[in-house]
């Protein structure tokens, strides 16, 4: 090699095609990094705005009939009418984040049941466990008048949530069955 051979290697500039692709794996991993995160917050988020409205509906149907009268004749047309579901112009009890109905309903005098149908499968478990302490028992079917799974202590186990909710994407309509108190 000669020297001008060496000089003219040396004022080369620009970039390889190596490197060209090691920064488009990168920018991929990052992309894929980031879309993850992104559904990871949608869960979290959806699964939150789930728990409080769930919650919201319990409390105020205790404050507003089972605190007073008992659940006697409890109707989403009470609940709606009572502003404890949410109506659209029509009426009708809008229904829930997941496209499913939402159902409340006299058991006895002293029991009502709140159903939340069409939950995501992988959602369940994580709704169900954070509103176990304000409700006394909860079913999968909803025509269920009794619970099939009681509360203890105010808690469910990963085995109990595991046999209401299944294990795979199946949505699930959860029944709560909560007190007066």
């Amino acid at each position: 090699m000669t020297s001008h051979t060496i000089n003219a290697r040396r004022k080369q500039s620009g970039i390889t095609l190596i490197e060209v692709s090691i920064g488009l794996i990168i920018a991929a991993i990052v992309a894929a990094a980031a879309f993850i995160a992104f559904q990871n917050n949608a869960r979290r988020t959806e699964v939150q705005d789930n728990i409080k409205l769930i919650t919201e509906v319990i409390s105020e149907t205790k404050q507003k009939v089972g605190s007073t009268s008992g659940y006697t004749g409890l109707t989403n047309a009470v609940a709606a009418q009572l502003a404890i579901l949410k109506v659209d112009s029509a009426g009708a009890v809008l229904p829930n984040s997941y496209n499913g109905t939402i159902t409340i309903a006299e058991v006895d005098a002293n029991n009502a049941s709140l159903t939340w149908s069409d939950i995501e499968g992988d959602q369940c478990t994580d709704i169900m466990l954070a509103v176990a302490s304000g409700i006394t028992g909860v079913a999968t079917d909803p025509a269920a008048t009794a619970p099939t799974e009681l509360t203890a202590n105010g808690a469910f186990g990963l085995d109990q949530s595991t046999t209401i909710c299944g294990t795979g994407d199946t949505p699930v309509d959860l029944v709560m069955f909560f007190g007066r108190r």
